[in-house]
């Protein structure tokens, strides 16, 4: 009788398990799925061009082993220089997983297939951790939606896939309680443990690092709260994680030496500027559907630091109230303490370096230590919110399957916590879904006909609005790309006058040579338009003297080979020089022709030289600032004092020395970096070098800027 009873409940809790599976799934599917499932391959869940990244990296990861390349440098962005990809979000571990899928049908369908299975994976991994502790199903399940469907889901899916691999950390938990309770072995925890820990990382490592952060703070409250038997338990359990963690370094060594043996880059984003403002626990994003409208206007208005797509903080009233009648009933247990704290710990933790009241800096908060380790100085605080759903959903779980409540309250309670996180579908379903625009160009292989294999190309517009990397991946890697945005950009190229243009088409001084400096050095072959802004480049690189072909919906220039021959030796360095020569040269050129027009000195700025002129600025530019008319972009023009000029260049002093040489001697005063007076000649730092002209010192300035620029166009 006791064999068949233990069968029954086995059977029953195998049904429940199954079901809660089935449940998500079809959750995800009508959330996510109605408006990608019938054109899976010709629209993705998401906005802007972020998504691209993932979908490139799906195509990378594979395509890179298959053909014998090293996966973590890869050189077709950033070509031929190359770039390092373990400090990209480029998974490699979904990608592997998805690369039979991405063969066969595209990066585009594999990464719709990931937006749909990580929000149910999540929900159903926290179901099991939850049903473990509460042994209930509709709690766990309530649970597990909170977990997988939480608003940092709702808001992450909207363009960061990278971010929603958060299954491992409710299963990791679910482990690690086992083995305490003996239910597993140590061998089977630290197998366990590493398998899942491995496919984590290999997923995201900012996740990965801020689980660490997550699990050491739960051990040592557990430890803490704990009594003699439970910390003897716990420092076992903690000598077996270590032991996974250790194994996993060694697996993971190939990874780890290109993270680190390359030096460690500054963070991609300010932690100060992606922390969950005080407001955040309490106004609904846009995403959700109780009051995410309503409050969606209030929060544009209120001067946020944090963009509302990467706060993690909101839980609801029905949640707040279900964890404030948890800690008013389990406060006394240890069970209770422990997850209150944890609440409150990372919610603590979710404000970042420093405290936020509408967009106000108050005081330092405990990030501020995290923000200094490796890893962790990448992660973005407002993100550790996410661990907030997890523990609300433990709490929401353990305190409706309390047996003396009754089950109108449990259900009344139970609906509130689903109401005030429902996703408000209107949005989701329209806004968050994105055609894809591939050109056929790209899209039935005409690159083959105008392109060598492995040609270098430049994609224009290059950056937030290029989906150049979704092209690049469904041409195979075909070709190379001699910019790319998968990352932080590397300071070889951003360092290029002409990057700037490449991202948002303002002209700059001197573009023709730059452009064909920049050319030349990356040995680019060809330049590639986008169509949905032939606009604006098809008139700036008329400018430069190239002409497009019409190619099967994008403009193709290329390059002519006198430009790869004759700039190939071409740097950064050099142009930057070159730039900063032309550009000072010419305002101290209409600075001189100002006063000699007898114009009032006061009224001196590079608008109005622009004006007269006298100054041939791009045209590109808006209006000046009223606070600061004497400046455009880095340069400095203006009266100084009754009669002096005062001509003025921001940049770094290697670049900025050959001008101290050119001019120096015809200046009254020289100042670097502004306001400091320079002494013994320019030495090391960044800054605003100005120099002061007499009418006399400028006149002599002004022939040497003259007979410079005549040397620059012979």
């Amino acid at each position: 009788m006791k064999r068949v009873a233990l069968q029954g409940k086995l059977a029953e809790k195998g049904v429940q398990t199954a079901s809660a599976l089935v449940v998500y799934s079809v959750l995800s599917l009508f959330y996510f799925g109605t408006s990608t499932l019938r054109h899976i391959s010709q629209v993705y869940l998401g906005t802007g061009t972020d998504p691209t990244i993932y979908m490139w990296s799906l195509t990378w990861w594979p395509h890179a082993l298959a053909n014998h390349l090293n996966p973590f440098i890869t050189r077709v962005l950033w070509a031929p220089t190359g770039y390092n990809l373990a400090w990209a979000t480029s998974m490699p571990g979904p990608s592997l997983l998805m690369s039979p899928i991405t063969k066969l049908f595209g990066p585009v369908v594999s990464y719709n297939i990931l937006c749909l299975l990580c929000p149910a994976t999540a929900a159903f991994s926290a179901f099991l951790l939850c049903h473990y502790v509460c042994r209930r199903f509709w709690p766990a399940l309530l649970g597990g939606y909170i977990f997988g469907f939480s608003p940092y889901v709702l808001c992450q899916i909207l363009g960061h896939l990278v971010l929603l691999f958060i299954f491992a950390i409710p299963l990791a938990a679910y482990l690690v309680l086992r083995r305490l309770n003996g239910e597993i072995s140590q061998r089977a925890l630290v197998g366990l443990l590493v398998a899942l820990l491995l496919f984590h990382f290999l997923s995201s490592t900012e996740i990965f690092a801020t689980t660490t952060v997550f699990g050491v703070m739960a051990l040592a409250l557990s430890c803490a709260l704990g009594g003699k038997e439970m910390r003897h338990r716990l420092v076992s359990v903690t000598r077996e994680i270590g032991c996974a963690y250790a194994l996993l370094t060694v697996l993971l060594a190939p990874y780890l030496y290109y993270l680190f043996a390359r030096g460690i880059p500054n963070p991609f984003n300010p932690a100060t500027s992606y922390s969950n403002d005080v407001l955040a626990f309490l106004v609904p994003p846009p995403v959700i559907l109780v009051g995410g409208q309503l409050f969606s206007s209030l929060a544009h208005h209120l001067p946020h630091v944090t963009p509302w797509d990467e706060e993690a903080a909101y839980l609801g009233p029905g949640l707040w109230l279900t964890i404030l009648l948890f800690a008013w009933s389990y406060w006394r247990t240890k069970a209770g303490k422990l997850l209150i704290l944890t609440c409150g710990l990372i919610a603590l933790m979710s404000l970042g370096p420093v405290l936020h009241l509408a967009g106000d800096q108050l005081i330092p908060m405990p990030w501020w230590l995290l923000n200094r380790l490796p890893l962790l100085d990448q992660a973005l605080p407002g993100r550790f919110g996410m661990y907030l759903f997890l523990v609300a959903a433990l709490i929401a779980a353990i305190y409706l399957s309390d047996a003396d409540i009754q089950a109108w309250s449990k259900t009344l309670l139970g609906g509130l916590c689903l109401l005030f996180i429902a996703p408000r579908l209107s949005f989701v379903q329209s806004v968050a879904i994105t055609k894809v625009d591939t050109p056929a160009f790209f899209r039935y292989g005409a690159y083959k006909h105008h392109l060598a294999k492995g040609d270098n190309v430049l994609i224009l517009p290059q950056g937030e609005v290029s989906n150049s990397l979704l092209w690049q991946a469904q041409s195979g890697f075909y070709f190379g790309i001699a910019t790319g945005r998968i990352g932080i950009t590397p300071a070889e190229f951003s360092s290029w006058p002409v990057f700037p243009v490449f991202q948002n088409g303002s002209e700059i001084l001197d573009f023709t040579v730059q452009l064909d400096a920049f050319l030349g050095a990356y040995q680019v072959k060809a330049i590639i338009v986008d169509p949905r802004a032939e606009g604006l480049w098809a008139g700036l690189l008329s400018k430069a003297g190239m002409q497009p072909l019409l190619a099967d919906g994008v403009l193709f220039y290329k390059t002519p080979p006198t430009v790869l021959t004759s700039f190939q030796s071409a740097n950064a360095h050099q142009m930057v020089e070159r730039e900063m020569a032309i550009s000072f040269a010419a305002l101290i050129g209409a600075a001189n022709q100002y006063l000699d027009g007898g114009f009032p000195l006061a009224k001196l700025t590079p608008w109005k030289a622009q004006r007269l002129n006298l100054l041939n600025l791009p045209r590109g530019d808006a209006r000046p600032v009223l606070a600061y008319p004497q400046w455009w972009r880095n340069l400095w023009l203006g009266a100084w004092g009754d009669s002096m000029v005062g001509v003025g260049i921001v940049g770094n002093c290697e670049d900025l020395r050959p001008l101290v040489d050119e001019y120096g001697g015809d200046a009254a005063d020289i100042f670097f970096p502004f306001p400091h007076k320079l002494a013994d000649g320019l030495k090391q730092g960044t800054g605003q070098l100005l120099m002061v002209f007499t009418p006399q010192g400028l006149q002599r300035a002004a022939s040497k800027a003259e007979r410079a620029a005549k040397d620059s166009t012979e």
